[in-house]
């Protein structure tokens, strides 16, 4: 079966409250609020999905991809927030750090000098630029960036030197995929990632790598590794994941009683962009390997192309949602 996928709105857009002031007993006596103090957007993408089987239309309609609500902003001087929640996810149990699964987002931010401090939900700090990109700009992800669970709550450190960022993070590692359903209430990880800029900002570079506790002796490893150059109008991107995961592919192999499996995956992409001005035109190719860990074998691999032309009514780049 093919599928074909037509983007056919991407919208954003946001309030701003501004010009507003409030009486305060304490030190800040006024606080001025603007719209850098709060910002509230809904990020959404609609495509218009097709299917056809054995030359014929098999399916066709409107789908949406994502619904998203963004708060956004600065509370004081040096302390910002941001808050994200998904409107077409399934709202879970609260999960062991009391969030819905559909909050990807709820932090707060504190800048002292060169160290930011952020604290609460947040995304694990893995390399690469596809997994930092709004999901509305993102068409064809790698098989990593589009299954993997990412989003936890903890305590991110990042030192900044002249355009370089150097994260180090802790946060909690209950998901299905990392840990075992016995020790994912003490669970954790650690991350490094190195967010960095180089020879006039034309090489910028997303490294990660993270240690994942599965249970109380044995921990999961993911290498990330992002590159992009920039010359001019012209934007590249080299991707690459490696690591390991529990998680059940059976759906991929039409195999429903396949079960929890310990895998080992790898993911590789190229994106290509030209953006003289309004119109953006890309060309992406994907690469993904899975093997087995258990039986010891490759399972299968998966590669994939897209090409697409965007149209932005002001010129911008690719949001991140990161």
């Amino acid at each position: 079966m093919r599928k074909v996928c037509v983007v056919i709105c991407l919208i954003f857009w946001a309030w701003g409250i501004s010009a507003q002031y409030r009486e305060s007993e304490d030190i800040l006596k006024k606080l001025q609020w603007d719209d850098e103090m709060l910002n509230i957007l809904i990020d959404t993408r609609i495509d218009l999905q097709s299917e056809f089987e054995d030359g014929g239309l098999d399916n066709a309609g409107f789908k949406g991809q994502t619904i998203r609500i963004w708060l956004a902003g600065k509370i004081i001087p040096g302390v910002s927030y941001r808050i994200r929640h998904r409107l077409n996810k399934s709202q879970d149990p609260l999960a062991r750090d009391n969030y819905s699964s559909a909050t990807d987002m709820a932090w707060i931010a504190l800048d002292v000098k060169d160290w930011t401090f952020t604290i609460g939900r947040q995304p694990m700090q893995f390399g690469t630029f596809e997994y930092d990109y709004n999901g509305a700009d993102l068409y064809l992800p790698t098989m990593v960036c589009g299954d993997i669970d990412l989003y936890k709550t903890g305590v991110n450190v990042a030192y900044h030197i002249s355009d370089q960022i150097f994260n180090l993070q802790v946060v909690n590692s209950d998901a299905p995929q990392f840990a075992t359903e016995e020790y994912a209430k003490k669970a954790f990880s650690a991350n490094f990632m190195w967010a960095g800029s180089l020879f006039d900002k034309k090489l910028k570079t997303r490294w990660g790598y993270g240690l994942l506790q599965h249970d109380k002796s044995e921990f999961y490893n993911w290498l990330t590794l992002g590159l992009q150059l920039n010359f001019q109008n012209f934007i590249t991107e080299l991707e690459y994941y490696l690591g390991d995961r529990n998680i059940n592919y059976g759906s991929v192999v039409d195999n429903s009683e396949l079960g929890v499996r310990f895998v080992h995956d790898q993911s590789a992409a190229l994106n290509l962009r030209y953006a003289p001005d309004k119109f953006h035109f890309l060309v992406k190719g994907t690469w993904n390997l899975r093997h087995d860990n258990d039986d010891d074998r490759d399972v299968y691999g998966i590669t994939g192309a897209q090409a697409a032309v965007e149209y932005y009514g002001s010129v911008r780049k690719p949001g991140c949602s990161n």
